[in-house]
């Protein structure tokens, strides 16, 4: 595998490897320091584990060989089943006058991460997971991005190139960093991959 990367379906066997991504992207204690573009939240090694044995996560594979991203997308059934849909009464929403926010067909693009040096694949990672999710028969998405205490950029071209837009913000409490608050973005998921490879990152990922 050296000299190029690659996506795959995550094992279990990656759960480690995941982790170890994750932490890279930590958000530090005092979130001025937080890395430029963007940052990480969320679970832990037997967490991961969960994921990898219920949701749609991908790893990407560096050009040493080594994990160097992850993306995790929660379909229908796992997201009905999470704590994330417990909270959905918590969401402020914002949303154009007569838009009703989709309650089937949902699917959760809960995490994307890449480390720096291989940030160019994120494109790719997102083509993958967003294929998985139309060939599995979702219709919408919705994604999350942390606003306060510091805003994580890193998704926002993905999304933007997906044709997502804003429409609420829910605040959440996290073990180790207190509030959080986050903007909540929804794209109907049909069509959302080839709008992203009309962008120029995109293209570049399907090459």
């Amino acid at each position: 595998m050296s000299g190029r990367t690659r996506v795959r379906r995550a094992t279990q066997a990656d759960a480690e490897a995941i982790l170890a991504v994750k932490r890279a992207l930590a958000l530090p204690p005092d979130a001025r320091e937080a890395p430029r573009g963007g940052f990480l939240l969320g679970a832990s090694l037997q967490g991961y584990r969960a994921l990898i044995g219920a949701a749609d996560v991908w790893v990407l594979h560096g050009t040493d060989g080594a994990v160097a991203g992850f993306a995790v997308l929660l379909p229908e059934p796992v997201l009905r089943a999470s704590e994330l849909w417990t909270r959905r009464e918590a969401i402020r929403w914002e949303v154009p006058s007569g838009w009703t926010p989709p309650d089937d067909g949902v699917c959760y693009f809960d995490q994307l991460a890449i480390l720096p040096q291989a940030r160019m694949r994120a494109p790719e990672m997102a083509l993958t997971a967003l294929r998985a999710a139309v060939q599995s028969g979702h219709q919408h998405l919705f994604a999350t991005v942390v606003t306060h205490p510091v805003q994580n950029t890193a998704s926002l071209a993905l999304l933007r190139a997906l044709g997502a837009r804003r429409v609420g913000s829910v605040d959440e409490e996290y073990a180790g960093v207190g509030r959080i608050v986050s903007d909540l973005y929804y794209a109907p998921i049909d069509g959302a991959d080839e709008r992203l490879e009309e962008t120029r990152a995109g293209r570049r990922a399907v090459r």
